[in-house]
């Protein structure tokens, strides 16, 4: 999805966004509300840019690799190293200010472990 929504936005193809985003109102605004929750009203618009693009990453990485992220190993990981990497990063202060770039390298991080270890 990542790979359309790029194309879509180079040949300005506004349409398929608008199209993504009404395709269902309750999951677009319950995800903006996420966001808007995680990212505490600061930075909502590049934080939920940021989120979107790991979220459509998430698609394309499944279709390419073969690899169901939303099952089994994969989460165990994710969300033991994601306790730890925000319980970790929100004790201090330098590394509280970076906790969105701090959870997309945590993801990657998680997802190479993932592919190399458990696979």
């Amino acid at each position: 999805m990542l790979l359309e929504a790029i194309g879509a936005l180079a040949s300005l193809d506004l349409g398929w966004f608008v199209h993504i985003a009404t395709q269902n109102l309750f999951i677009t605004f319950a995800l903006l509300a996420t966001f808007y929750m995680f990212l505490e009203g600061q930075n909502f618009v590049v934080g939920s840019i940021v989120i979107f693009i790991t979220f459509f990453a998430f698609f394309d990485f499944e279709k390419i690799l073969g690899i169901p992220f939303f099952t089994g190993k994969f989460l165990v990981i994710y969300y033991a190293t994601k306790l730890a990497v925000l319980a970790i990063a929100e004790t201090n202060e330098f590394l509280k200010k970076k906790l969105l770039f701090l959870s997309e390298v945590q993801f990657y991080g998680a997802f190479v472990v993932s592919l190399l270890f458990f696979r």
